[in-house]
């Protein structure tokens, strides 16, 4: 599936939220505290941007990694 840029102010429609959104998402966040204090119980494969530390990670093995 090809990645699609959303812009504010655009309507979606229920196929758009399944085919891309379900598929696309990455959260960013202040901090590893704030990442961690949003986000209780990660699931394997989750990725998240830290805008400080200007890094992306991923959750494998119980634990937050570097990517």
């Amino acid at each position: 599936m090809p990645f699609k840029l959303f812009q504010n102010g655009n309507i979606l429609t229920a196929q758009e939220v399944q085919e891309y959104m379900m598929n696309q998402q990455m959260m960013v966040f202040a901090s590893e505290a704030a990442r961690d204090a949003s986000i209780t119980s990660p699931t394997e494969g989750m990725f998240v941007f830290l805008k400080d530390a200007e890094r992306l990670t991923v959750f494998r093995n119980s634990a937050w990694r570097n990517f």
